[in-house]
């Protein structure tokens, strides 16, 4: 089995924040029980930083460093570093972990205003064949927030529908040389989106 813990922000001073590192947090209790487990980290930094203003360091190598601060072996980590948003950390994860490694199980970690669309997106990319679990973890945002959150991620789950809506299960290769270029990420993002995703708060 490989823990996959899905990236969920990273500031310009190579910060996680909060939720990410409760989802990390949430691997390592779930490791000790599992010490054969494998843990993957995905993310590389959210498409909507705007090139210039992208953080020096990717979501997965802070991802990993943190995880060693709480005394994981570095052999049982393992980076996705090319994924920009929760379709591209199935995509990637997929292609360049599950299948170079022929690795059938995954457990794979988020937040909990997060999960249904992640659940959609891995089940859609990853098909069948694979034995799929997921574990959500409360969100760390504010009471304030937690409501405009929520109806983003019921958008965000009907957008994804559409998008992938021509594509078979498991058929990741449906996204081979589109992703990041589809409409879909060029649309424009209200700011406090955009900060929430890049930076997760």
């Amino acid at each position: 089995m490989t823990i996959v813990v899905l990236g969920g922000g990273i500031n310009i001073k190579n910060q996680l924040p909060q939720q990410v590192k409760k989802r990390l947090n949430k691997a390592t209790e779930i490791f000790k029980k599992h010490k054969k487990a494998n843990i993957l980290v995905c993310g590389k930094h959210s498409f909507l930083y705007p090139k210039d203003k992208a953080p020096l360091k990717i979501e997965a190598e802070a991802m990993r460093d943190y995880l060693l601060t709480l005394g994981l072996p570095p052999k049982r980590i393992y980076l996705e570093i090319k994924s920009q948003d929760t379709i591209g950390n199935a995509y990637y994860a997929k292609k360049l972990y599950f299948i170079p490694r022929k690795e059938k199980s995954a457990l794979v970690i988020t937040s909990q205003f997060h999960l249904e669309r992640t659940k959609f997106i891995f089940k859609k990319i990853f098909g069948t064949r694979y034995q799929l679990k997921f574990v959500s973890i409360r969100p760390s945002t504010k009471n304030k927030d937690a409501e405009k959150v929520a109806e983003r991620q019921k958008e965000l789950l009907a957008k994804t529908k559409e998008l992938l809506s021509g594509m078979k299960s498991g058929n990741h290769n449906f996204l081979k040389g589109k992703l990041y270029k589809l409409k879909y990420y060029q649309d424009k993002r209200p700011g406090w989106v955009i900060k929430f995703a890049t930076q997760g708060k």
